[in-house]
């Protein structure tokens, strides 16, 4: 089976948890997301963090007052993701289901939506059905908080390559962006590879 095959599976994803085979998660929330709760950018509300892995970027929504729910389909980072939340002693509502299944049931839920290398771990033909789910679980206002990552041509994935000009064209359909920049804090391997960007749900 194919690397682009496995990513729809949880399976594949479970393997790479037991494995400890998770480059990706860096054993801290995200410091992007630090920075910006930390500069209290957006008011508290209802949250929703994608692919939420073991769940640090969903604490520490929780811990800014932010009402959060977490999603991932992996069963080994919904387990750690629950962990960690009774550590910190945090209410989150973690979800272990595939996010296109779960956004299906929801219409205008969500104030939030954060998303942080979920976009570049889903199968690359599958992003515009991503654009849509965005789309279908905020509300209208809502804001789309997406640090999308990693901005080069790499052949090949997860995580596979990302090209804001496909994100623009994905997105503008649903969303109006709002702003884009280069973070300041970004993980050293990561710098100049990522952009934060806001868009809001017309």
């Amino acid at each position: 089976m194919s690397e682009t095959a496995n990513v729809n599976s949880p399976e594949y994803w479970n393997s790479r948890y037991v494995a400890d085979q998770v480059g990706w998660d860096m054993g801290t929330p995200t410091p992007v997301f630090v920075d910006v709760l930390e500069g209290k950018r957006f008011e508290p509300g209802k949250t929703l963090v994608l692919g939420c892995g073991r769940g640090h970027d969903a604490v520490l929504f929780a811990q800014h007052g932010f009402d959060v729910a977490a999603i991932d389909f992996s069963s080994e980072a919904v387990r750690d993701a629950r962990q960690r939340a009774r550590e910190k002693k945090v209410r989150i509502e973690f979800v272990e289901e595939d996010l296109f299944d779960y956004s299906l049931g929801l219409v205008d839920e969500f104030d939030y939506v954060v998303e942080y290398v979920t976009y570049c771990a889903i199968e690359p033909a599958r992003r515009a059905e991503f654009a849509i789910a965005v789309a279908s679980m905020l509300k209208t206002g809502g804001e789309f908080i997406a640090l999308f990552f990693p901005l080069d041509d790499r052949s090949g994935g997860p995580p596979f390559a990302v090209s804001m000009d496909e994100v623009q064209r994905l997105f503008e359909k649903k969303f109006e962006l709002i702003s884009v920049e280069a973070p300041l804090h970004s993980v050293t391997s990561r710098k100049g590879k990522e952009l934060l960007t806001v868009w809001r749900k017309q």
